[in-house]
């Protein structure tokens, strides 16, 4: 196969290209092609190294081919907008979980009425151990409540997206495990009693490496509570 003829000064720009993600993201990559003894690229990781719709972005990937005496050299920045707009995800699912810790399983509250689930059950077909601790429905049990072990509880997960263009700090992170009565953002409505607790939270360096001016996507996960909300005993409170 003959060497390819380029034409012009070297290094001669082959291909460039720009792309926009959701969320802010942006990505641009150049390939050029070199004399190989004079190959010059920048230092992956370093800051403010190119500009696009004015958005700083910053090395990220090199990639060099060497064949017949010249070099292919590909190089990709990325980095973004840090004034994205936030974007907000619910998903209600259920999940199971044991029959006895279920709100009404002993009194009548709330929405969950006329009847406990014991007295529903009807109490003398309802099977507790010495220490009063359920264990199970007995084959009289009314209302379709033998062989019953659990049931599916409401969950309600509510995550925020955002953007910021400064290296997060530990106040990113350090409020994992806390319980909050309005996460910020647009939460849906729980219902009175439920609260939300913090189960998770996601960074993605979207360009500027360790420091420096760039984007980075940060996800806050929140998972609603039961009716009785989180227990305050076991988790502390977000103030």
């Amino acid at each position: 196969m003959p060497t390819p003829i380029y034409k012009g000064t070297f290094p001669v720009v082959i291909s460039e290209a720009t792309k926009y993600f959701d969320r802010g993201k942006i990505e641009f990559v150049k390939t050029q092609v070199y004399q190989r003894a004079s190959v010059v690229t920048g230092s992956i990781g370093s800051s403010n190294s190119l500009s696009i719709d004015g958005k700083l972005l910053s090395l990220t990937n090199i990639s060099v081919s060497t064949k017949d005496g010249l070099s292919e050299v590909t190089q990709t920045y990325s980095g973004g907008d840090s004034s994205a707009p936030e974007v907000y995800e619910v998903v209600a699912t259920c999940s199971e979980e044991p029959i006895s810790t279920h709100p009404a399983f002993t009194v009548s509250t709330g929405i969950y009425t006329p009847s406990s689930i014991v007295d529903a059950a009807g109490s003398a077909n309802v099977n507790f151990d010495q220490s009063n601790v359920f264990v199970s429905f007995g084959k009289n049990a009314e209302n379709n409540f033998f062989g019953v072990s659990s049931y599916l509880s409401p969950q309600v997960q509510y995550r925020r997206i955002r953007s910021t263009g400064t290296e997060p700090t530990i106040a990113e992170t350090g409020n994992v495990g806390y319980i909050f009565d309005a996460p910020e953002g647009y939460p849906p409505t729980i219902g009175s009693g439920r609260t939300w607790l913090q189960v998770a939270v996601g960074i993605k360096n979207n360009g500027n490496q360790k420091t420096g001016s760039g984007q980075f996507e940060i996800t806050e996960e929140y998972r609603g509570s039961g009716v009785k909300g989180w227990n305050p005993f076991v988790y502390p409170t977000f103030s």
